[in-house]
């Protein structure tokens, strides 16, 4: 109930700046690198010093660590309430498509008025009501965990088990430019094959076939197991 609690009491604002920080974090190496100010500031149309005010508020809160020139990570709570408002969208643009005959160009807008108006619980039944979809409308990957829980189970590729399966959750920059570089489509499924002596892995995605991806592109490639 606390942690539900704590996600409506975030303003807009506030959820706006933890989403964006999410979609512009970089992990490489289990680490994740800061994202400039500057860069946040351009993709939410505001001014560096007004972006700046704000992470120092969110800082306060502990929902990121900020270290001054050299940029801002979200905290583990941070990330799980950009990770519900994420959900929260993509699940009101499946609802909005699905059962209200929305197109697909109409339903951004009003998902993002929604998302921020929505508790933990409404979205998880809604959620259930959709018979939990896999993607939005738009491709996009819903994250499948359930936000009434505390706990955030992420691993990165570079950690997964042989053999299980895995919903691909997050693909920082590093990884994007690499599926770029060998003209391969960002995987959403994937299975893990094998672990090769030099630590990069072996994966197969329902998208492509079996294909190669390196230890330090591993880590940048974020994963919910799949029953």
């Amino acid at each position: 109930m606390k942690k539900e609690q704590e996600m409506l009491e975030l303003t807009k604002n506030e959820q706006d700046y933890l989403k964006a920080i999410y979609m512009l974090e970089n992990k490489t190496s289990e680490n994740f690198l800061p994202v400039q100010v500057n860069t946040l500031a351009k993709k939410l149309m505001v001014s560096s010093p007004s972006a700046t005010e704000m992470i120092k508020r969110l800082a306060k809160k502990d929902y990121v660590d900020y270290l001054p020139y050299r940029g801002v990570n979200l905290s583990a709570e941070g990330r799980r309430q950009a990770r519900f408002i994420i959900k929260s969208h993509r699940v009101w643009e499946t609802f909005l498509v699905e059962k209200l005959s929305f197109l697909n160009e109409e339903v951004h807008a009003e998902a993002e008025n929604l998302e921020h108006a929505s508790s933990p619980k409404l979205v998880e039944q809604l959620y259930a009501f959709l018979d939990y979809p896999e993607r939005d409308p738009h491709g996009s990957v819903i994250p499948p965990e359930s936000f009434w829980s505390s706990q955030v189970n992420e691993i990165s590729l570079n950690r997964a088990i042989s053999g299980k399966n895995y919903y691909v959750s997050h693909i920082g920059l590093a990884a994007q430019t690499y599926f770029e570089k060998i003209e391969t489509i960002p995987p959403h499924f994937i299975k893990v094959v094998e672990e090769l002596e030099d630590h990069s892995i072996i994966v197969k995605s329902e998208e492509t076939n079996c294909f190669l991806i390196p230890h330090f592109i591993g880590g940048d490639i974020l994963l919910l197991e799949r029953n």
